[in-house]
């Protein structure tokens, strides 16, 4: 997903691929892979010739929360988490929190 954030235009399967030099994926997985992140929502495509071209449907920031859940999912104790979490956030992470949490109805 990150070759599909960090491009400002839509990709083709082959464009990944050369996005990741260094990396010995083959052509067919690649696009398995491309086609699963699809079906899941995370990727659209559009025609373009005979190919296809992608760009990503949901940001980073998706990810990171999905993450994070998760996460949370697995320790007893959320709260605790959640505290220990808050420790490590900067000043302006922690204002942020705070707005996001009183635009959903949370107090501080």
């Amino acid at each position: 997903m990150q070759v599909f954030w960090d491009s400002s235009t839509p990709l083709t399967v082959h464009q990944v691929l050369e996005q990741m030099s260094g990396r010995a994926v083959a052509y067919t997985t690649a696009i398995t892979v491309i086609e699963r992140l699809r079906s899941k929502g995370w990727l659209e495509r559009e025609r373009q010739g005979r190919s296809f071209e992608y760009h990503a449907e949901r940001q980073a920031s998706d990810y990171a929360a999905g993450l994070m859940t998760e996460a949370l999912a697995e320790v007893d104790d959320r709260s605790a988490a959640l505290l220990n979490f808050a420790g490590t956030l900067t000043e302006q992470e922690a204002t942020d929190l705070r707005r996001a949490l009183e635009a959903h109805g949370g107090s501080s």
